[in-house]
């Protein structure tokens, strides 16, 4: 029973952070088409948010992955 318990705690997790990353990644598109950084930490708005765009994309990826190999 704590086996299920821990699966169903796991895949919640699993879910909270894909749809952060959407989110990081839907902001990052906009701000993108705005042409403004999403953070501004001191790079071009282009290579920041092209980079967090990659980067969400895997992190989406990678949580998919899990929760359907799991």
């Amino acid at each position: 029973m704590e086996h299920k318990e821990h699966h169903r705690r796991e895949i919640s997790f699993l879910i909270f952070f894909l749809m952060i990353f959407l989110i990081i990644f839907v902001m990052a598109l906009l701000d993108m088409r705005r042409g403004i950084p999403v953070f501004g930490i001191g790079l071009p708005y282009m290579i920041e948010d092209v980079t967090i765009l990659v980067l969400s994309v895997i992190a989406m990826i990678k949580a998919v992955w899990h929760i359907v190999t799991y």
